[in-house]
């Protein structure tokens, strides 16, 4: 038997030593809405709505014994990005650099009408950006 889903989207979790870093990146300089703070015992959270999905920033109390391998999408095995399609790829990426985003690879053009670009966040996940025409 597969799963049987009761939610059609998938939340992320992102684990920070910095929410404060975080937060202003996912809800200052993208724009995503934020949702209703976590807190529970042994970690704080923040949440931001990604179209139908749920993003989520978690700082623990005791700081992780490991950070993000980095070096780009070939660095390392796990997820080592996700992905966010937007209208405005030249937008996205001026608002990443004004906040001192590194843009590790793009904008590329991979297709008629479609361009990528890889953002690392305040913990050096990648963020994949994906301008496409709307659907």
């Amino acid at each position: 038997m597969g799963l049987e889903l009761v939610k059609p989207t998938i939340d992320i979790g992102i684990v920070t030593t910095d929410r404060r870093a975080g937060t202003a990146f996912y809800g200052d300089v993208l724009g995503l809405p934020p949702l209703e703070e976590l807190c529970m015992d042994g970690f704080a959270g923040s949440r931001f709505r990604v179209g139908d999905c749920v993003l989520k920033i978690l700082e623990f109390d005791r700081a992780p014994g490991a950070r993000v391998v980095r070096g780009g999408l070939g660095a390392a095995t796990g997820i080592r990005y996700w992905t966010i399609s937007v209208s405005d790829l030249d937008q996205v990426l001026a608002d990443c650099r004004a906040a001192g985003r590194p843009i590790i690879d793009g904008p590329t053009r991979i297709r008629p009408g479609v361009s990528i670009a890889l953002v690392e966040d305040p913990d050096g996940n990648i963020v994949e950006f994906v301008s496409r025409p709307a659907s």
